[in-house]
């Protein structure tokens, strides 16, 4: 199992299996990976917290701990995740869900079956080694 808290702002423990050579080695991050949710935000935003939990399909999985509280502060007040912070905790480029106008509940159920990129970037990594790359 794999968990995306150690190269992005969010909890997700997925099993990956397969014969990829490298594949059991530690997850590490990199320079260019987001690892507080501070990092992701828009300007004007604050993080209550560090980390977020596991971002689902659900809407109410953006809701953290017992309390179900929303993780970030806007101008005094809880506030939701935005799609495009969404994006960044994830590891995808801003706005790369935006397409087709859909909405922000469509564009949370599609990264909420997605993969976290820093995780795919570490599992492939070794592959550089088989195949030619610039």
């Amino acid at each position: 199992m794999i968990d995306a808290i150690e190269v992005s702002a969010a909890h997700r423990a997925r099993y990956f299996w397969g014969n990829l050579p490298g594949m059991n080695r530690p997850l590490c991050a990199s320079g260019m990976d987001k690892l507080q949710l501070q990092d992701c935000l828009e300007h004007g935003r604050e993080a209550k917290f560090g980390k977020v939990r596991t971002i689902t399909t659900r809407s109410n999985s953006i809701k953290q701990g017992k309390d179900q509280h929303f993780p970030v502060l806007m101008n005094g007040k809880e506030d939701i995740l935005w799609c495009t912070e969404l994006e960044r905790i994830f590891g995808f480029p801003v706005h790369y869900t935006d397409v087709s106008n859909m909405g922000r509940g469509a564009r949370q159920k599609l990264l909420g079956r997605s993969w976290s990129v820093p995780v795919i970037r570490h599992l492939f990594a070794p592959l550089k080694d088989y195949f030619a790359c610039e």
